[in-house]
């Protein structure tokens, strides 16, 4: 622990110093009376007294949790010696605010004595941040003398963003082999009734078809679709953003995938991630539990690195851009890079969909209204109609997210009337 000096103790100090001047000089006895009790007390500094000892445990309520939700920090201080007054600083990351408490505490304890507190915290962006250290000041009794540490015992938080549950989901093109919930034009294994046939040595006896067999006179069977999963590929525009945190086009985007990924993912598909920026991050198709947990630590991570080299996605391995992926890509359009890229994959084949979110009224909410401003942003609005307008043009989906519209409104029109997924396998 680093030891100092007090202000209280440098003005007792200055005000004892100037006291015995005058009375030297001015001859005065009465001066060396003030500055007697002062030099008496600063002779305390002189001995180099040790501070106080304590142990300081602290503990948070969750590592993981949402956009929005609160943290507990709970701090416990035990006392080996008596502390006439010890000051703790609990952590508060930037961008966190505290809604219940106070991250600073100031307690007198004796020897063998234990102080807790706690407050809470609410985090409004995702991230990853540190409630790790505590900064510990003590004081002597006369307050003279402090003593400053950092108490440092890491503590990772995660969070994650928001999800809203989604119902409609742009509808893959093609199926896997893996079980599922989309119904596949092969016949098999399934709930699903398909065509009617004549009993064959190696058919179940549950598969007859008694209406169809009593009413022909022969034995039939009811052969029924295979229900497979398919493999879904989130691309994200991490070449630029718009709008000021934690409200930006990219924050809105990165909400978006971790919805789609987790509805993706609860119908028993195959969900992977592509970060396209400066920096190209990807996670490879998975399914279950831990493969949320991949994707939300990538979008915690998602940033905006700025770049003048295009990225190339043929240097994006196979085995994370299958070949029959449906690929959703998701962008505020501002980077013509990130179209070129779009466009780039729909010419290799790959099912793509495209999720453009608006950027007009997230940089509106930033400036000031004025007619000017509203004339720039319906310019804005007719130039991001003709661009998307092309895009439409090349023959694959293109969604427009208007925030702060729900993103089930612009999912609405996903379907792409496809009564039978094709059967990869």
């Amino acid at each position: 622990m680093t030891g100092r000096v007090t202000p209280l103790g440098l003005s007792m100090l200055a005000v004892a110093a100037w006291a015995l001047s005058l009375a030297v000089l001015s001859a005065r006895a009465e001066l060396f009376v003030v500055a007697l009790p002062l030099l008496v007390v600063l002779a305390t500094l002189a001995r180099r007294a040790p501070l106080p000892d304590e142990r300081i445990d602290h503990e948070i309520s969750g590592d993981r949790v949402f956009e929005g939700e609160r943290v507990t920090v709970t701090v416990t201080v035990t006392a080996s010696s008596p502390i006439s007054l010890i000051e703790l600083l609990g952590p508060l990351p930037a961008g966190s605010a505290v809604v219940s408490g106070s991250h600073r505490a100031v307690m007198t304890l004796g020897a063998g004595q234990t102080g807790r507190w706690s407050y809470e915290i609410q985090f409004p962006s995702r991230g990853v941040y540190d409630l790790g250290t505590i900064i510990v000041r003590i004081r002597d009794r006369f307050s003279l003398r402090t003593g400053e540490r950092r108490h440092v015992d890491p503590k990772p938080l995660r969070v994650y963003p928001r999800t809203v549950p989604l119902r409609s989901l742009p509808r893959p093109a093609h199926a896997q082999a893996s079980v599922g919930d989309y119904v596949s034009a092969a016949l098999g294994e399934g709930i699903e009734p398909g065509d009617i046939r004549q009993f064959a040595p190696g058919d179940r006896v549950r598969q007859v078809n008694w209406r169809a067999s009593l009413r022909l006179g022969k034995l039939y069977v009811t052969q029924h679709h295979r229900e497979r999963n398919a493999d879904v590929v989130l691309m994200l525009d991490t070449l630029a953003e718009a709008g000021t945190a934690p409200e930006t086009t990219l924050d809105l985007a990165v909400r978006a995938a971790a919805s789609l990924a987790t509805a993706y993912l609860a119908r028993k598909d195959r969900v992977g991630l592509v970060n396209y920026g400066g920096v190209m991050q990807w996670v490879k198709p998975g399914f279950g539990r831990v493969q949320y947990e991949r994707l939300a630590d990538a979008l915690v991570r998602a940033s905006v690195v700025f770049t003048y080299v295009a990225k190339d996605l043929v240097l994006v391995p196979p085995r994370v851009l299958p070949p029959q992926a449906l690929v959703i890509a998701i962008t505020p359009l501002l980077d013509r890079r990130f179209t070129q890229a779009v466009l780039d994959l729909a010419a290799r084949g790959f099912d793509m969909v495209v999720l453009a979110i608006s950027p007009v009224e997230v940089t509106r909410a930033t400036l000031a209204p004025s007619r000017a401003i509203d004339l720039a942003c319906r310019l804005w609005t007719l130039e991001r109609h003709a661009q998307l307008g092309e895009l439409r043009r090349h023959g694959f989906p293109v969604l427009e997210w208007c925030p702060p519209e729900p993103l089930e409104v612009a999912l609405a029109g996903a379907w792409r009337g496809r009564p039978r997924l094709a059967f990869a396998g």
